[in-house]
């Protein structure tokens, strides 16, 4: 599978991301989507502030106005059906308040784990995930339109960081290519993952 991407980053570099969850957010307001989160400890803050007591950071997209990108290291991470069902649970709500909340993850480094999941209106239409290491497979709702480029014909698919950041940049934002937050000011917090 090819995928077409900026070339900001070799393979080398893209490694760096293999091990990343993010949450796409139609808003342009940060401080509403972590109200929205239930953040706790919120504080202005950078992406390199991420540590123990700071597990997620929210900041504007740079490059497609009006939406916000959450980045987040919430515990247990993937690769679970109880933990994509918690992050299905966080995407509905915030669906509701703000019309389109997506979630993408892709974790390489120890495990091979994928989703990308799409909620519109307090509705979840898509969500598809597959983990190497467990019996975890997710094909929900209809395939759309920037997802046929996977062969979905293939029993053995386990699409990696690339198609997770091609589906991502034609549903909404990433934040390895196109918005990365470098140094970016937004908001940093604490969220419990209610699994």
């Amino acid at each position: 599978m090819s995928l077409d991407h900026d070339n900001q980053f070799d393979d080398e570099e893209l490694d760096a991301f293999v091990d990343l969850d993010w949450i796409a957010v139609k808003s342009s307001d940060i401080n509403a989507v972590a109200e929205a989160l239930g953040l706790e400890s919120c504080q202005q803050g950078s992406f390199g502030n991420l540590d123990e007591s700071t597990n997620t950071f929210i900041f504007p997209a740079q490059n497609r106005s009006g939406w916000v990108i959450v980045i987040h290291e919430w515990e247990p991470r993937g690769s679970s059906e109880e933990y994509l069902d918690s992050i299905e649970q966080v995407l509905i709500p915030l669906s509701q308040r703000f019309g389109n909340a997506q979630s993408f993850a892709s974790y390489e480094d120890h495990i091979g784990y994928v989703h990308w999941v799409s909620a519109q209106n307090g509705e979840l239409v898509r969500s598809f995930a597959r983990a190497s290491e467990t019996s975890l497979s997710r094909d929900f709702g209809e395939v759309t339109a920037e997802e046929q480029f996977i062969n979905w014909e293939d029993e053995e698919l386990l699409p990696g960081i690339r198609e997770v950041i091609k589906i991502a940049k034609q549903w909404s934002v990433e934040p390895i290519y196109t918005d990365h937050p470098g140094d970016l000011e937004g908001v940093v917090g604490y969220k419990s993952l209610e699994i």
